[in-house]
């Protein structure tokens, strides 16, 4: 029997507004339906017929919003082993951004035990622009003309009036006049048998007694005691021996 033609644009209409009906070939295609709806399905597509079926929710894929996806897996929880430890202590800062307390580690022996390169880095530079002149070690006076002197610093040129600055923290254990060829001179003990001189000074800013900070001004650079120009003669004193400065900075 034939279906007139009104008959037949109404069946497709049907069909093209009922989202949720498929034809049996079509749910073969997509795997919806297994088992015996399966060989049942075959069957009546093979007549021709077209029977409409609505899924089962276990059978339905469920459209997830991407916004609702992002969100489920921010929130997932991450667990770790018990034995695992967890921990939100600050971690230690490096010795670099502490000096002060790099130099307290290192000093944790006598400074007379303290290798080069433990000792390296700890002090402060005791201006803020190092200019080296004459180093540590033996030279000839340049005042006398004496081969071999021993020279007990590092120099550093600098214009008179200079801010000097502690190398380290510390107490000053002397602030005034050096006898012996130093001139105007501050000494600050670091502790452990370590301390800095600062000589040759225009004026000392600090007196004995005192306790400094790494970086604060201890005098004003100048000419005195026997000095050929205006400089600091910066030294580094280990349980009462004088060693290279150059092995601190």
């Amino acid at each position: 029997m034939k279906v007139p033609g009104s008959r037949r644009e109404a069946i497709a209409a049907e069909r093209a507004t009922a989202p949720s009906s498929l034809s049996v070939a079509a749910l073969l295609r997509a795997g919806a339906v297994s088992g015996a709806g399966q060989k049942m399905g075959v069957a009546m597509a093979a007549t021709g017929l077209v029977l409409a079926v609505t899924l089962p929710s276990a059978h339905v894929a469920e459209d997830i919003p991407l916004e609702a996806a992002a969100a489920v897996s921010a929130e997932t929880q991450v667990t770790a082993g018990s034995a695992i430890p967890i921990t939100f202590a600050t971690p230690d800062i490096n010795s670099a951004l502490n000096p002060d307390g790099q130099l307290k580690a290192t000093l944790e022996v006598n400074a007379s035990n303290v290798t080069p390169q433990a000792s390296k880095g700890t002090l402060s530079a005791p201006l803020k622009t190092l200019v080296e002149s004459s180093p540590f070690g033996n030279r000839i006076s340049p005042i006398t003309g004496q081969v071999d002197e021993r020279h007990t610093g590092q120099d550093y040129a600098t214009a008179s009036g200079t801010e000097v600055l502690a190398a380290a923290g510390g107490t000053v254990t002397f602030s005034g006049w050096h006898d012996f060829g130093g001139g105007n001179r501050v000494v600050v003990d670091h502790g452990n048998g370590l301390s800095t001189s600062y000589n040759h000074m225009s004026s000392n800013l600090v007196k004995v007694g005192q306790k400094v900070e790494r970086g604060d001004i201890v005098g004003l650079s100048g000419s005195t005691g026997a000095s050929t120009g205006p400089h600091l003669h910066f030294e580094v004193i280990i349980d009462d021996e004088v060693v290279d400065p150059k092995g601190w900075l």
